[in-house]
């Protein structure tokens, strides 16, 4: 289940409740339920590790206009694995054949995550 249709039952279950529960609420629901949308995120970490904290990061949104939005410079996630304890699904792990290794930072993006909702 989706985090939008489980707020959507809880606010509901409140509404029916004190009887407020009305028929745009019904027509939201179909919504949720009728409109796929797939949102891919991609991540880009300071290591291979899905622990790592974030050095850049991009969200593309099928249903707004095609250019990624950074809609704040703060990442929305400190790591990959906390984005995938919130429904996050990782396509695509950094190949770490791609990246040299050494003692000095890399001067690089980072290691992309690629994940999708």
């Amino acid at each position: 289940m989706t985090p939008n249709i489980k707020q959507w039952l809880n606010e509901s279950r409140a509404k029916l409740r004190t009887g407020d529960l009305a028929e745009t609420d019904l027509q939201c629901l179909e919504n949720l339920l009728t409109e796929p949308k797939q949102l891919i995120l991609y991540l880009y970490s300071k290591s291979t590790s899905m622990r790592s904290s974030i050095a850049s990061w991009a969200l593309y949104d099928s249903t707004k206009p095609h250019q990624p939005t950074l809609p704040s410079q703060d990442a929305p996630y400190a790591s990959v694995i906390e984005a995938i304890g919130d429904g996050w699904r990782v396509v695509q792990f950094p190949r770490p054949e791609l990246y040299r290794f050494s003692d000095i930072d890399n001067n690089y993006l980072g290691y992309e995550f690629i994940l999708e909702k």
